[in-house]
Formats: C-alpha cells, sequence, structure tokens
C-alpha cells in the first residue's frame, strides 16, 4: 500500500545524494573554497586560544584550577595509583614467600635484645627540678 511512497523516497534520497556528491566534489577541487575553509578554520583557531586563555584567567582570579591543572593532578593521582598497586602486589608476593618457608628459617637466629629505657626529655628535668625547689 505504501510502496509506492518508500520508492519515491528512496528515489529522492538517491537524486539528492548524487546532487550533493556532484557539488561537493566541486568545491573540493576549487581553489578559493579551500582557500576560504582554511582562513575559516585558522580564524576558528584562534578564536579557541583566546577564549581559552581568557577563561584560565578568569578561574584563577577565583581561585578555581584550570583544565591543564586538574589533568596535571589527575595524571599524579593514576601515577600514585599505579605504584599502591605495585607495592601491595610485591607485598603479597613477599607473604605468600614467608608463608611458604619452614618454620626453622623463618625463626629469628639471634637473641632478642632487652629493650632500654626511654631517657626523660630535657625539658621534663628541668621543669621537674624547678618545681622541687
Amino acid at each position: 500500500m505504501f510502496t509506492m511512497g518508500e520508492d519515491m523516497m528512496k528515489q529522492w534520497a538517491q537524486n539528492w545524494e548524487k546532487l550533493m556528491g556532484d557539488h561537493l566534489e566541486k568545491l573540493v577541487h576549487d581553489e578559493k573554497f579551500i582557500s576560504g575553509m582554511s582562513k575559516s578554520i585558522a580564524a576558528t583557531m584562534t578564536g579557541k586560544a583566546f577564549y581559552s586563555k581568557a577563561l584560565d584567567e578568569q578561574m584563577a582570579a577565583m581561585n578555581l584550577p584550570s583544565r591543564t591543572e586538574i589533568i596535571k593532578i589527575l595524571q599524579k593521582l593514576t601515577d600514585i595509583e599505579e605504584r599502591m598497586i605495585d607495592l601491595s602486589e610485591r607485598f603479597e608476593d613477599y607473604v605468600d614467600a614467608q608463608q611458604k618457608k619452614p618454620a626453622a628459617q623463618t625463626a629469628p637466629k639471634t637473641a632478642p635484645v632487652a629493650e632500654k629505657p626511654i631517657p626523660a626529655a630535657p625539658a621534663k628535668e628541668a621543669k621537674a627540678k624547678k618545681q622541687k625547689k
């Protein structure tokens, strides 16, 4: 029932595609068009650089981090995370190796050293002497 409408739409789409393809093909080979597009893209990039600089200055004035600073922070956090993962893996390997050793190898080879009393801090001694006088 609607096949005639579908056929018409397909035909229209194909005609439009061919017409636009031919037109764009001519534009791509036109030196004036290419030159104008290059100037337009350059102007857009200049405007973007100006906008980015102004935005960074505004963010700094409000004491907020810029996009570049946030990216640097994220990179440092990623490095720290990688180090933590590496250290935890190394620690797990160390613990596994210690658990696999026989008990004779893990026992200390020397007798434990007796702990020495911790001397009082000089400030406390001076304060105690003043109180006695």
